[in-house]
């Protein structure tokens, strides 16, 4: 039996602690202040907050059995919760070759030569992250008679970085029973060479998942690994929570098993995935009915999130569903969304009446416009604002979906980081440009934006997408997407994307996202003060020393 003592657990001194004592509410009413303690100090009891003040007031909750960590130097923030990304699927994609901002068509090429000439025949070959956009060689996608000439005797499928486009050889195509006479799936496409012939390029989801399906499935050793391999990246970039989207039974199962194996190290909110790759319509319909738990179902570890749909695709496959403009480089064409009006307008009344949370993927406009108005359908079942739907992504926001938004209290969870280093600039009007998910807009007019990162498709670093949307940054051409500096946030509101309004779409702004008495004792501690610094490098190059989780260390440089 376990020794219970009255002193704290955990005791850290000497910090400058940037509180983010602030309501989701005053966010969206202007107010970004909060208190900032010098010489600061906070104690930990059972996992949570028991003390904030100096590191003098300290003192009166040391005990013998109290960890003590000298901060003395250094930034104490909340942990950093992590709204919209794929845990599971990140973890996965670290046994993979990684292409995440590799910048030439041929070095990918040759990657993959290298590992089929140290693969046996026969076993597949998989990497992620390539962006033909970033290329510096050639921007021409790199094809199925490209892969079939450097790994002729090995299954190859490469995942782009947006997960909504990939690249196969004859032999994962031949194994995935895919043909030149294959029918077009609903909302997604099969790519073809000019004779007809498959060049092993696939668009969204309706064509890659018969593809990922068709390659040997994860051993449960292999399930569990890629949830622990994720943990450790996300503490090291001072993540405790996230939330994660797209998952089905078998993910959620394991989430389940790894939980009671003890070997979660950040609050897992799982987003249950209502896609055409899982059955029609009417099938995921009965999925929902079917399902016996909702939202907040779990523990503080592990529970249940919401359902997310993904409504259209990206812009860079002109999947993305557009509006009130057509696309730039094709003129006349706008592009659809997945589900119709009447099909979304269904599955968010029926989540809404069962008491789900509903998160919506959303990247054009006509989807926006979509979303919205599924959410007012639903609004007369049940208040939208108790549930917290929300969109995701979010690209082209425009002021008459805002009125609809402020009265629902839809928010919507941002990426600066794949904004910034997606390349997707050249597609869009120049006025797209400057508002395209733009976090200072959000903040501006009084709607919650949460900060994350959509991971794998880019680093979930945190503190990299604070500078992006401090900055604004396109990395791919060096411009700034912005007008002014409307579109900008302040380095402590950024902070405030990644905390408190982050928390809210997991139902936690009551109890995380923020250093106070009562809340989980989840911390990060870093090596400078990135949020009073006029150089917003210092909040890129700033470093994770510690995170914290309920009281205990979870990583340290």
């Amino acid at each position: 039996m376990k020794t219970w003592y009255p002193e704290a657990d955990l005791v850290i001194k000497h910090p400058k602690i940037y509180t983010v004592a602030i309501t989701c509410d005053e966010v969206k009413e202007g107010k970004t202040d909060f208190p900032i303690i010098e010489d600061g100090g906070v104690a930990a009891k059972d996992g949570k907050v028991i003390a904030v003040g100096t590191a003098a007031d300290m003192d009166q909750y040391v005990g013998e059995h109290t960890e003590i960590i000298d901060a003395s130097g250094k930034i104490l923030t909340p942990g950093f919760v992590e709204c919209h990304m794929h845990c599971k699927w990140t973890g996965e994609s670290m046994l993979n070759l990684d292409f995440n901002g590799v910048t030439s068509r041929q070095a990918i090429l040759d990657a993959v030569a290298e590992k089929a000439a140290n693969t046996p025949d026969g076993v597949w070959i998989e990497g992620d992250g390539w962006n033909e956009l970033i290329w510096e060689d050639s921007q021409e996608l790199i094809t199925r008679r490209d892969l079939d000439a450097i790994a002729p005797n090995n299954p190859v499928l490469l995942l782009h970085m947006s997960v909504h486009t990939l690249i196969a050889n004859s032999m994962a195509l031949e194994a995935c029973g895919y043909t030149k006479d294959t029918p077009q799936p609903e909302g997604a496409e099969i790519g073809h060479y000019d004779d007809g012939e498959l060049d092993g390029v696939l668009y969204e989801n309706g064509a890659l998942q018969p593809m990922l399906a068709t390659k040997p499935p994860l051993t449960d050793e292999e399930h569990l690994e890629s949830l622990v391999l994720i943990g450790k990246r996300l503490n090291s970039f001072g993540i405790t929570s996230a939330i994660d989207a797209n998952l089905n039974y078998k993910q959620m199962h394991i989430y389940n098993e790894a939980h009671r194996q003890g070997l979660l190290t950040y609050r897992a909110n799982c987003m249950f995935y209502l896609d055409p790759q899982f059955g029609s319509f009417e099938e995921n319909m009965q999925r929902l009915e079917e399902m016996d738990c909702v939202t907040g179902f779990g523990d503080d570890m592990l529970k249940l999130n919401g359902c997310k749909v993904t409504l259209d695709g990206i812009t860079a496959a002109f999947t993305a569903a557009m509006k009130r403009r057509e696309y730039r480089q094709r003129p006349g064409f706008y592009g659809d969304t997945i589900y119709s009006q009447e099909e979304i307008d269904a599955l968010v009344c029926k989540a809404t009446e069962l008491g789900w949370q509903f998160g919506i993927h959303t990247i054009g406009d006509l989807s926006e416009d979509r979303a919205l108005h599924a959410f007012q359908e639903a609004n007369k079942i049940r208040p939208v604002k108790e549930l917290r739907h929300y969109l995701i992504h979010y690209q082209l926001p425009y002021e008459d979906q805002w009125p609809i938004m402020k009265e629902l209290g839809v928010g919507v969870c941002l990426q600066p980081t794949l904004v910034s280093q997606m390349g997707e600039e050249p597609l869009f009007w120049p006025e797209q440009v400057e508002r395209f998910q733009s976090p200072g807009l959000m903040f501006a007019n009084g709607i919650l934006a949460g900060g994350s990162s959509d991971s794998p498709v880019v680093s979930p670093s945190p503190m990299l997408g604070m500078y992006y949307a401090v900055t604004r940054l396109d990395e791919t051409t060096g411009k700034t997407l912005s007008k002014g500096d409307e579109s900008k946030v302040t380095p402590i509101q950024a902070l405030i994307m990644w905390t408190k309004n982050s928390a809210f779409f997991s139902h936690d702004d009551d109890k995380m996202g923020s250093v106070e008495v009562g809340n989980f004792a989840d911390f990060a501690i870093l090596d400078r003060d990135c949020f009073a610094s006029a150089d917003p490098t210092d909040i890129r190059d700033a470093k994770v020393e510690k995170t914290i989780l309920g009281g205990k260390v979870v990583y340290e440089a």
